[in-house]
């Protein structure tokens, strides 16, 4: 396992952004939360919410709860709730929230360059589910906020279901995993392992890394294969295969050794 984590680490440090050399550097052991607080905060606009590259595909100013979402999920997993950043994305998301429970872009978006999974009225579910995911995650206790974006996530999911897509799925599974006392839990979450696990039971790289990326528990029963999945499948470079790009791949080597170091592995 150390000549694994020294690959991967040499591929994070060569590879990486400021920020991901501070998350690293704290998954190690040499760094503190206070870097990873202040290269995080570049991407943070005034209004708490965030935009500026953090998610690589949007370079754009306007705050996006998309990438709102993506910053949320370094605060869980970097241990930052207790933090002014955090309170300020709490208040943003309270004050951007829809009417009906949702978060979407504005029109300002469409301003800047952004990828086609991102603007007013597109994919409003992914958004929605991803947040709802992360403040729960995150034992927030905004219960007006989080229960107005539930009965939208539950409203829309007849018409989302009828679709079958992949990322629809992602957030219902993400959001609804971790709100299993629901009365609709067991139809939402049949649906979506339908969608992201066709072949049921077999669990493979796409499955481990999936839930190394989105912190959640693999079972003590699947330890051991997807220990063995991850030797397998870390390249020569020591990266791991992900299908969107160098930035995301330098995220999930870290989320790996993250996941190694806390399961004292390695």
């Amino acid at each position: 396992m150390k000549e694994l984590w020294n690959k991967a680490e040499k591929y994070i440090y060569e590879n990486g952004s400021s920020l991901q050399k501070a998350c690293m550097d704290f998954v190690a052991g040499r760094g503190d939360k206070q870097r990873i607080i202040e290269e995080l905060s570049v991407y943070q606009n005034p209004d708490g919410g965030w935009a500026k590259g953090l998610e690589i595909e949007y370079p754009g100013l306007a705050s996006s709860p998309y990438t709102t979402a993506a910053a949320l999920g370094y605060i869980s997993k970097f241990g930052l709730s207790e933090t002014k950043i955090f309170e300020d994305t709490l208040n943003h998301l309270k004050k951007s929230q829809r009417e009906n429970g949702m978060w979407d872009d504005t029109e300002e978006i469409l301003q800047y360059p952004h990828p086609p999974y991102m603007g007013p009225g597109i994919y409003t579910e992914y958004k929605t589910g991803m947040i709802l995911k992360w403040l729960l995650r995150l034992n927030v206790s905004e219960k007006e906020t989080m229960d107005r974006a539930l009965r939208y996530l539950l409203e829309i999911f007849d018409e989302v279901a009828g679709k079958n897509d992949f990322w629809s799925a992602v957030a219902y599974s993400g959001a609804f995993s971790l709100l299993p006392h629901l009365v609709e839990y067991p139809k939402i979450m049949e649906w979506s392992m339908r969608i992201l696990m066709p072949q049921e039971g077999q669990l493979g790289w796409q499955q481990v890394m999936g839930m190394i990326e989105d912190d959640i528990p693999i079972p003590d029963q699947a330890m051991e294969i997807s220990i063995q999945l991850i030797k397998q499948n870390q390249e020569a470079d020591g990266g791991w295969p992900h299908p969107f790009g160098t930035y995301n791949r330098v995220w999930s080597a870290i989320y790996i050794l993250r996941f190694l170091k806390n399961k004292k592995i390695v």
